[in-house]
């Protein structure tokens, strides 16, 4: 699943080549149409003359500011990608792959795809954000921890009772960190993921708060600097415990221990974290 990292990896990558194009042609994939939010044939009809305005990222979704070239009106285009979605920008020539669900034709002749090997991505086109459910209910990015200050974070931190690992998971207290990050930022605070909250001592609580920038901005820059980065594939090789069950924990050399399936993996080490 593309958490924060991927995606604001994407983010920087894509945004300067669509921020101000055209979209000529919106074409949706009418096998897959049940993802978009949205009658698909007013998506295609609706979506093109428009120009993208702006690429951001909240949480764990993508979106676009769409401006009508006429009108002026402004329309958001938000993609949470789920488990198995993912992006491309490609000359329009290249053929689509087989689990493509929309692509959107640019004036300089390329087409930003989205195709979804798992067919579970949601899909909204809409005027109004708070339209996108849960959307209001979405906490802070999780990349601002530092910026909100270790005492607001200990106030955030206590409001919950959840294990570690739920609590990174849960987009209510911090947006955009899913089943990965959160073993690999429990890593880097040697916490245990199953720990309570309730448990976590002081010192427990500002190490967290000082492994969630750490692991994420560490994650971007190892993506961005990925000689063979593709903005459609995912690489997650430099992850320290995640994925990694069985392996060797690269702190202490203890055994990666690995909890529930590989589809979505608990990974931690119990030679180093507590």
């Amino acid at each position: 699943m593309p958490e924060l990292p991927e995606l604001e990896a994407l983010r920087r990558a894509l945004g300067p080549r669509l921020e101000g194009q055209l979209i000529t042609a919106a074409e949706v994939n009418p096998k897959q149409a049940h993802l978009l939010r949205y009658p698909h044939e007013e998506f295609q009809r609706e979506v093109p003359l428009r120009h993208v305005r702006s690429m951001w990222r909240r949480g764990k979704h993508l979106g676009w500011d769409l401006e009508d070239a006429g009108s002026h009106e402004m329309s958001h285009l938000v993609v949470n990608p789920m488990l198995g979605g993912r992006f491309q920008l490609v000359p329009r020539d290249v053929r689509p792959p087989v689990t493509w669900i929309f692509a959107l034709r640019l004036e300089n002749g390329e087409e930003l795809r989205y195709f979804d090997f798992r067919a579970m991505g949601r899909i909204y086109f809409t005027r109004d954000l708070d339209e996108v459910p849960g959307w209001g209910e979405l906490g802070p990015e999780a990349d601002t921890v530092e910026q909100m200050g270790l005492d607001t974070f200990r106030k955030r931190l206590r409001r919950y009772r959840d294990e570690v690992k739920d609590l990174l998971r849960n987009q209510a207290f911090l947006a955009g960190i899913g089943n990965a990050y959160s073993d690999e930022i429990a890593w880097e605070a040697r916490l245990l993921p199953l720990r309570r909250r309730a448990t976590l001592k002081p010192e427990d609580e500002e190490a967290l708060y000082r492994a969630i920038p750490t692991v994420l901005e560490n994650a971007i820059a190892a993506i961005v600097a990925n000689p063979d980065y593709d903005e459609s594939k995912q690489n997650r090789t430099f992850m320290k415990v995640h994925g990694k069950g069985g392996g060797t924990c690269p702190r202490c050399g203890h055994r990666i221990s690995q909890l529930g399936s590989n589809r979505e993996p608990l990974n931690f080490c119990r030679g180093c974290q507590f």
